[in-house]
């Protein structure tokens, strides 16, 4: 009876060490499971960042070359202006029309200052994709100078082809929001257009 005691002791002691392991891996499968998680978190987080750098410099760049498109057509309307103002007045002497000469070379030189042109007016589209998959930077002054229509209308095509046109000020924003959700597991990555974008604010292109 005494070795049926003891056995029966070392029995209940053996589950009782198997029932503390068990316990004690499921403690640990949690920490990994949250450790993981935390760290796929942080990766999107990063994803997100890389993309805010990217749309970051891609903005920059096209305003800057906005700008010195903006400067060399100034520059190019005057030039052509007064060219045409003095052609134009010599043109009207040379014929010695009764038309004041300064007259007929300003009304020539209006021709081109009443020349005007789109500039740096940029956008962030996001595509059916969503974030971060589908984030092109879209300078929208220059497609619509290049193309010859307005701005509305380059947006319409863009549009039409199911992107969502926002201001980078705008998508910035969103951008911000979305890195905390997804901090916080609210969100993961990808995310779609409808779950992404923020209402449109004053000056945002809708």
């Amino acid at each position: 009876m005494e070795g049926m005691t003891a056995y029966r002791q070392q029995m209940e002691a053996l589950r009782c060490r198997a029932k503390a392991q068990v316990e004690a891996l499921g403690v640990l499968e949690k920490a990994f499971a949250q450790e993981a998680e935390h760290l796929h978190r942080g990766d999107q987080a990063q994803c997100l960042d890389a993309l805010r750098a990217r749309v970051t410099y891609e903005v920059s760049h096209i305003r800057r070359m906005e700008s010195a498109a903006s400067f060399g057509f100034t520059k190019a309307t005057l030039i052509t202006g007064l060219a045409k103002l003095a052609l134009g007045s010599l043109m009207a002497s040379a014929v010695r029309s009764q038309e004041d000469p300064l007259s007929f070379g300003v009304w020539l030189a209006n021709t081109s200052f009443a020349r005007t042109a789109p500039f740096g007016n940029v956008a962030v589209a996001v595509g059916p994709g969503g974030v971060p998959d589908e984030v092109n930077v879209i300078p929208l002054s220059r497609h619509a100078r290049e193309m010859g229509k307005s701005e509305s209308e380059i947006m319409a095509a863009i549009e039409a082809h199911g992107y969502r046109l926002m201001t980078p000020e705008s998508f910035f924003r969103a951008l911000d929001q979305l890195r905390e959700h997804v901090l916080k597991g609210a969100a993961t990555l990808p995310v779609a257009i409808a779950s992404f974008a923020l209402r449109p604010t004053n000056g945002d292109p809708e």
